[in-house]
């Protein structure tokens, strides 16, 4: 295939050192680019998003190849999100993510927790507004196309390409614990 060489100066490689830069992070994320077909990124924009605190290589990684979020993030100390529905009953659901990463969102764009946190919330608002628990356990294809409906991923430097309930639980009765 045709290669195209980015003629980079050696003051814009010491201006972003100088700037707290990785200058090696952000040539690898280039070569990387460059093999990935990303063809419109250059180093104006590699180094801008390095120097927001980014990890280009990774974003450039999951534009090509998109990953899948947990939600929650069981590191965070949560296993479930848990919701109730209008019938009192509360559900515990885990679903998984799979975003990939649009490159030119991740300078300002949100990171991960936004989208976990996002994703959250459309699970807890699609329960809560299900009349039965039953009506979401015999379908939990609805919480999904519901959440991806409300395109969360706006402003944030991902696309979701899918939303999976990996687990759903019938918890409490809180209803009957209010009564």
């Amino acid at each position: 295939g045709l290669t195209r060489s980015y003629p980079i100066s050696t003051k814009a490689l010491e201006a972003h050192f100088l700037a707290g830069g990785n200058v090696p992070n952000v040539i690898r994320a280039l070569i990387a680019a460059q093999r990935a077909g990303l063809t419109d990124l250059d180093w104006q924009t590699a180094a801008a998003i390095d120097l927001a605190g980014r990890d280009l290589l990774d974003a450039i990684r999951t534009s090509v190849y998109p990953k899948v979020i947990d939600c929650p993030d069981p590191a965070k100390g949560r296993q479930t999100i848990d919701a109730v529905a209008m019938d009192g009953i509360q559900l515990r659901v885990k679903a998984r993510v799979t975003v990939r990463s649009k490159i030119e969102r991740l300078i300002g764009g949100a990171t991960e927790e936004t989208i976990i946190a996002r994703v959250g919330e459309g699970i807890v608002t699609t329960i809560g507004s299900a009349g039965t628990h039953k009506k979401v356990l015999e379908n939990p294809d609805l919480i999904s196309k519901t959440v991806l409906g409300k395109s969360l991923e706006a402003q944030t430097a991902f696309e979701i390409l899918s939303i999976d309930i990996a687990d759903i639980d019938v918890g409490d009765n809180i209803g009957a614990k209010l009564q």
